[in-house]
C-alpha cells in the first residue's frame, strides 16, 4: 500500500474518537468511502434460549443503492435457521466473512442478492470478551475480493467501536448507579459551588451546600473526613482534586446518611435505660416485697425512661368495679385518691387497647363528663388544664382492662415520639405482669388451674372463664357431662384403668370441640364445656350430639374394648346470670338427662324448653321406631293416574308417623342425620309391599341418601331381598340433589348406577330447583313431576292465557322433547284435570282421586 493512502484510512476512526457513539453515522460513511463500498452497517448479535439472532442497528448507504435499515428481514434474524451458521461459527472464531456473494454457499445468497449485494466484508465485534455483533461493508456493483489491508482497517474500526461501546456501557452503568444510590455524591468547585450532584444529594439538601470544604482544600489529593449534623446528619469523605500545576480543580464529596444510625443509637440507649430502670424496680420488690408501692416504682421508672414525660399517674380497677389513683408524680396523690372513675370514664376516650396520645382538647371533653366535685379535684390536684399531651396506656389481664398508665407533658402536644409510645407500652406490659402476680400470689399456694390427670382446666379455671364470657357476651352455652358406666369399669378393672378411660374421653372431647370452646374437668367422671358465640340453641344441640357420639365410640385400652356413654345437660347463657347460677341450671338439665335413660342430652332454657324437649323426644322416638321391625312407622300410598282413562298406573309411597306430621319429622330427621336409616326403612317396606298391588311404586330419596356411596348397593340388596322387580321401582329425587356443584356430579354418577340396575328415576317437584335446559338434557332421568305450586297457579278454573298456563305448557313440551314421562301433581278438581288432559299431560296425581291411604283401604 502506498504511504500516501494511509492517512485517509484514519478517517473512519476520527468521528468515534471525537464524539463516541454520536459519531457512528459519520464513521460508517467514512468507512464505506475509504473501502470504496456502497453500504456500511452495524449488526447486534444476541443469544436467546440457545439461539443466535442478528438485528441491524445502524447503516450508511450511498445514493445509488437502496437503504436496508428499515428491512424487517434484518431484525431478529435467526442466524443458523436462516442459513448463516457458517458466519456465526466464523465470528465465534474471530474470523471475517468476505468476498463475492456468488462464491458463498447457496443458502446464503438469496437474502444478500435481494439487497443488491455483489461483494461484502464483515468482521466480528467483541466487547468484554463476549461476541457482541459484526461490522461490515457491501459492494453493490463489483464482484471483488477484499485485501488483508482492507480487512485490517475494518477490524481497527470494529475494535474502536468495541471500546466505544464498552465506555458507553461503563458510563451508563455509572450514571444509573449514581441515580439509584442512597449515598450523597457531588462535585463541588473550590469556591463551594455545586457542579453536579446525584438525586439523593439534591433531595436531602435542597436549600444549599452542607459540606465543610476547608479540610479538603487544605490537603489536596488526600482523603478527608467530616461530619455534619444540621438538616440531615451525614458523614462525609472529601477529596480535593489537584491540577497539573497544583491548583485545585474540584472537590469530590461522598456522604452517608446518619439518621438511621443516630436513631438506632438513641433507641438502644433508651431501651438500655428501660432495662436498667426495670431492674431497679425488681431489685426493690425482691427486697421489700409486693405492695401498692410497686405502682409508684413503675411510674418513676417510666418517667426516667421517657424524658418527654414531665408528670404521670397510675389508676387500678379495684374490687368495687371502679378505677382508683394509686400512684402519681407531679400531682397531689392524696387528693386524687378521693376520685374514683367508672370503667367507662377513664382517659381511654377511644376504647384503645395500646398506647395512644391525647391532647388538651381531649382532656376538656373528658372533664366535662365528671360531676362538679370530681371535676374540681381533677383540675386542682390533677392539673388537667395544664396538660398539653397525655400518653395513656391501658393494661389488660385475661382480656379485661385492669389499669392505666398515664405519662403527661405540660408544654407541647407533639412531645411524644413513636419510641416513647413503645417504651410506655413496655412499662404497661410489666405493670400487667406485676398486677397478675399480685392477684395470684395469695391464691397460688392452694389453687391449681388444671386437672393433673387429664391436663384439662379445672372447675376454678372454668368458672373464671365463664364469668369473663358472661360479661363480654352472654350468648353462650354450658354443657355438663357425666360419664355413664365408669363406676363399673372402676369396680371391675380398678381405678387405674378408670383413670385411663377418663384421660381418653378427655382427649376425645377436646378434639371434638371448636378452637374457641373450652372443656374442663369438674371432678370424678364429670366434665364441663363452655360454648361461646352461640347464635341459636340448635348450635349447642349439634355440638352436644357430637360429644355424645365421640364418647359413644368403642374405646380400646390395653387389649380390651370399653363402651362408655355420657349424659349431658345444656344451659344457655342469659344477661345477669352468675356463673354459679348457670352451672346449676346445667346440672339440673344433666339430672333430667340421666333420669330419662342416660346416653342423651337434656336442655334447660326457659324460652325454648318445650320446643327443644319435643324435638329431642321426637328424635329418640324416631330412633326407637326405626329399631323396631313393626313399630309406629307406616306407609300410605297415593295413586298416579293415567289421565286419558282414569286408570291407576302407579303408586307413590309416603311415610307416616302418628307422633308428628311429615312436615315436622322429616326436617328433624335431616337435621339429626337420620335420613339414610329412614329412607332405607321406606325403601325396604315399599318393595316388600309391592307384591300386594303389583303396580310400579314411587319412593322419595333425600340428598343424604343419594350422596351416600353405598346407596346403589342398598337398593340392589333390597330388590334382591324383597323380590321386587327393578322396573317396578321408581326413585323420586329433587333437582337440588343433583345441581349445581361437586355434590351434584357425585349424585349424577349414583343415579346412572341406579338406572343400570333397571330402576327408573324421576325429578320430583320440577321447577323448584335450578335446572337449566342444557343441564336437564344431560341428567340421567326417566321422567319429571310438575310441582304442585305450578298446578295451583293455573287458577280455578284454569286460565289458558295466564303466564302460569304458558309455563306449564312449556314444561310439558320440554318433557316431550326430551322423551321424559311427565306427571302433574296437585290435581284437586275436575276443571284442572280437564285442562291438563287437553294440554297433553299423560299422568296425574292429587286429592281428586283421594288422599294417601294404606294398602287395602
Amino acid at each position: 500500500m502506498d504511504r500516501a493512502q494511509i492517512p485517509s484510512w484514519s478517517a473512519p476512526l476520527l468521528p468515534l474518537l471525537r464524539r463516541g457513539l454520536l459519531g457512528l453515522a459519520e464513521a460508517l460513511e467514512a468507512l464505506a468511502q475509504t473501502l470504496k463500498a456502497h453500504r456500511a452497517y452495524l449488526f447486534r448479535l444476541e443469544e436467546r434460549g440457545g439461539r443466535w439472532y442478528a438485528s441491524q442497528l445502524a447503516e450508511w448507504s450511498g445514493p445509488e443503492v437502496t437503504p436496508q435499515i428499515q428491512n424487517p428481514g434484518l431484525q431478529n434474524l435467526p442466524m443458523r435457521e436462516a442459513g448463516y451458521g457458517r458466519w456465526l461459527e466464523a465470528f465465534l472464531r474471530d474470523e471475517a466473512i468476505g468476498g463475492p456473494v456468488c462464491s458463498f454457499p447457496e443458502e446464503e445468497r438469496p437474502l444478500l442478492l435481494a439487497q443488491g449485494i455483489q461483494s461484502l466484508l464483515v468482521v466480528p465485534i467483541w466487547v468484554e470478551g463476549e461476541l457482541w455483533g459484526f461490522l461490515g461493508v457491501d459492494d453493490c456493483v463489483r464482484e471483488r475480493t477484499f485485501t488483508p489491508e482492507e480487512e485490517g482497517l475494518l477490524r481497527v474500526v470494529a475494535e474502536m467501536l468495541a471500546r466505544t461501546l464498552d465506555l458507553f456501557e461503563v458510563h451508563r452503568f455509572t450514571e444509573r448507579l449514581l441515580e439509584l444510590s442512597p449515598f450523597y455524591v457531588a462535585r463541588i468547585s473550590p469556591e463551594g459551588r455545586l457542579l453536579r450532584a446525584n438525586p439523593a444529594f439534591k433531595k436531602a439538601f435542597p436549600q444549599g451546600l452542607p459540606v465543610p470544604l476547608e479540610g479538603a482544600l487544605a490537603h489536596p489529593g488526600q482523603l478527608q473526613m467530616a461530619t455534619t449534623f444540621r438538616e440531615n446528619p451525614a458523614e462525609w469523605t472529601l477529596l480535593a482534586v489537584p491540577g497539573p500545576g497544583g491548583e485545585i480543580l474540584e472537590v469530590l464529596a461522598l456522604g452517608v446518611d446518619l439518621r438511621e444510625r443516630l436513631s438506632a443509637q438513641e433507641r438502644e440507649a433508651r431501651w438500655s435505660a428501660f432495662r436498667k430502670n426495670l431492674l431497679r424496680v425488681y431489685e426493690t420488690l425482691m427486697a421489700e416485697g409486693f405492695s401498692e408501692s410497686v405502682f409508684g416504682l413503675i411510674l418513676e421508672a417510666a418517667l426516667d425512661t421517657v424524658p418527654a414525660a414531665q408528670a404521670g399517674s397510675v389508676t387500678i380497677l379495684k374490687e368495687d368495679g371502679y378505677y382508683h389513683f394509686v400512684a402519681a408524680k407531679g400531682y397531689d396523690l392524696e387528693a386524687l385518691r378521693q376520685v374514683r372513675l367508672h370503667p367507662e370514664e377513664p382517659l381511654s376516650l377511644t376504647g384503645h387497647r395500646e398506647a395512644q396520645v391525647f391532647t388538651q382538647k381531649d382532656l376538656e371533653r373528658f372533664n366535662q363528663r365528671l360531676d362538679p366535685r370530681r371535676k374540681e379535684v381533677m383540675e386542682t390536684a390533677g392539673r388537667v388544664k395544664e396538660i398539653q399531651a397525655i400518653l395513656a396506656v391501658p393494661v389488660y389481664l385475661a382480656g379485661e382492662r385492669k389499669a392505666f398508665l398515664y405519662l403527661d407533658n405540660l408544654e407541647r402536644e407533639d412531645a411524644f415520639t413513636p419510641l416513647d409510645l413503645e417504651l410506655a407500652q413496655a412499662f404497661a406490659s410489666q405493670l400487667g405482669l406485676l398486677l397478675r402476680r399480685m392477684e395470684l400470689e395469695g391464691r397460688l399456694q392452694h389453687l391449681a388451674y388444671h386437672d393433673p390427670l387429664t391436663g384439662l382446666p379445672n372447675r376454678l379455671f372454668f368458672l373464671e372463664k365463664l364469668a369473663q364470657a358472661l360479661r363480654e357476651d352472654p350468648r353462650l352455652a354450658v354443657l355438663y357431662l357425666d360419664l355413664d358406666g365408669l363406676k363399673l369399669v372402676n369396680d371391675l378393672e380398678g381405678h387405674a384403668t378408670g383413670d385411663e378411660v377418663i384421660r381418653a374421653v378427655a382427649a376425645r372431647l377436646r378434639a371434638a370441640l371448636r378452637p374457641r370452646d373450652l372443656v374442663a374437668r369438674q371432678g370424678g367422671d364429670e366434665f364441663l364445656v363452655l360454648l361461646s358465640n352461640i347464635r341459636k340453641p340448635e348450635e349447642a344441640i349439634q355440638v352436644a350430639e357430637r360429644l355424645l357420639e365421640v364418647v359413644r365410640l368403642p374405646l380400646p385400652l390395653e387389649g380390651r374394648v370399653y363402651r362408655i356413654t355420657t349424659s349431658l345437660g345444656i344451659a344457655l347463657g342469659e344477661a345477669g346470670l352468675s356463673p354459679g347460677e348457670l352451672l346449676a341450671r346445667a346440672d339440673l338439665a344433666l339430672y333430667r338427662a340421666k333420669g330419662e335413660g342416660k346416653d342423651r342430652l337434656a336442655f334447660y332454657e326457659p324460652q325454648l324448653q318445650e320446643a327443644l324437649r319435643r324435638e329431642m323426644t321426637l328424635v329418640e322416638a324416631l330412633r326407637e321406631a326405626l329399631a323396631q321391625e313393626e313399630g309406629t312407622l307406616g306407609l300410605v300410598y297415593q295413586p298416579i293416574v293415567e289421565l286419558a282413562t282414569g286408570k291407576t298406573v302407579a303408586l307413590e309411597a309416603l311415610l307416616r308417623w302418628p307422633k308428628a306430621p311429615p312436615g315436622e319429622f322429616i326436617p328433624l330427621a335431616e337435621r339429626h342425620r337420620l335420613m339414610p336409616e329412614l329412607g332405607a326403612w321406606v325403601l325396604r317396606r315399599a318393595c316388600r309391599e309391592h307384591a300386594r298391588h303389583g303396580l310400579p311404586v314411587h319412593v322419595n330419596v333425600s340428598s343424604q341418601e343419594l350422596l351416600h356411596p353405598g346407596y346403589p348397593s342398598l337398593v340392589a340388596q333390597v330388590l334382591e331381598e324383597t323380590g321386587c322387580p327393578p322396573e317396578a321401582l321408581v326413585l323420586e329425587i329433587t333437582e337440588t340433589a343433583l345441581i349445581p356443584d361437586e355434590r351434584g356430579r357425585d349424585a349424577t354418577l349414583t343415579v346412572r348406577i341406579l338406572r343400570e340396575l333397571g330402576v327408573r328415576v324421576f325429578l320430583d317437584d320440577f321447577g323448584s330447583g335450578y335446572s337449566s335446559l342444557e343441564r336437564l338434557a344431560a341428567l340421567p332421568v326417566d321422567g319429571l313431576k310438575l310441582g304442585q305450586a305450578f298446578t295451583a297457579s293455573l287458577g280455578h278454573p284454569p286460565d289458558p292465557k295466564s303466564p302460569a298456563a304458558r309455563l306449564v305448557a312449556a314444561v310439558l313440551a320440554l318433557a316431550q322433547a326430551l322423551g321424559l314421562a311427565a306427571v302433574a301433581e296437585g290435581i284437586e278438581d275436575e276443571a284442572t284435570l280437564a285442562y291438563l288432559k287437553d294440554l297433553g299431560f299423560p299422568l296425574g296425581q292429587g286429592y281428586l282421586w283421594g288422599r294417601p291411604a294404606p294398602l287395602g283401604v
